[in-house]
């Protein structure tokens, strides 16, 4: 298998010699690179290809993400989607994700203001791509990585289930992920 870098509509083959393969496009005969990338060609399967090696993040089912909480309704909570986990370029086309109520914990969740608020940062799973992206937090590692005081504003510290100010000592409750308090490390 041989490999060079290759650039947008670079001729790299012709039909006669090559199936055209992931990355590449076919006109008139000839093979052309779609993208910037290393160029794959497999010599058994006669097929050439262009593999990107830093690809754009698109968001899709399955995938485990980290965002902000931006809006909290009745029920649903929206979510400016920052990072895909694992991933370490950001996301290209719709980052902005839905968790329904339903989709908050495996339990009855009667207000969705007591398991996120606005500015939370949550680990969450996307669910749904198409028509828009849609997201849960169902599971023990899904929920709020990091919360801060509705009334002060200080970064909330993890005592049992609950969240603790400890500027101002009031006490919350949100939809914990297993490990709350390492947002930073996961962004």
């Amino acid at each position: 298998m041989k490999k060079k870098l290759v650039l947008p509509g670079e001729v790299i083959g012709t039909s006669e010699e090559f199936l055209p393969g992931e990355g590449t496009f076919e006109e008139n005969g000839k093979i052309f690179s779609k993208n910037v990338g290393r160029l794959e060609i497999n010599e058994k399967e006669k097929s050439v290809s262009v593999k990107v090696e830093n690809p754009p993040v698109v968001l899709k089912t399955g995938d485990n993400v980290i965002g902000i909480v931006r809006d909290v309704k009745s029920m649903m909570a929206i979510v400016d989607i920052e990072k895909v986990v694992g991933k370490n370029r950001g996301i290209t086309g719709e980052n902005i994700g839905a968790i329904h109520i339903s989709k908050i914990s495996s339990g009855y969740v009667k207000d969705i203001g007591s398991e996120c608020r606005m500015n939370d940062v949550i680990m969450a799973k996307v669910i749904q791509t198409v028509p828009s992206v849609q997201l849960s937090m169902v599971g023990p590692e899904f929920g709020v990585l990091r919360a801060v005081c509705v009334e002060c504003g200080t970064p909330l510290k993890k005592d049992g289930n609950k969240l603790v100010c400890k500027n101002c000592e009031k006490t919350e409750s949100r939809k914990l992920a297993n490990d709350y308090g390492m947002a930073g490390q996961k962004l």
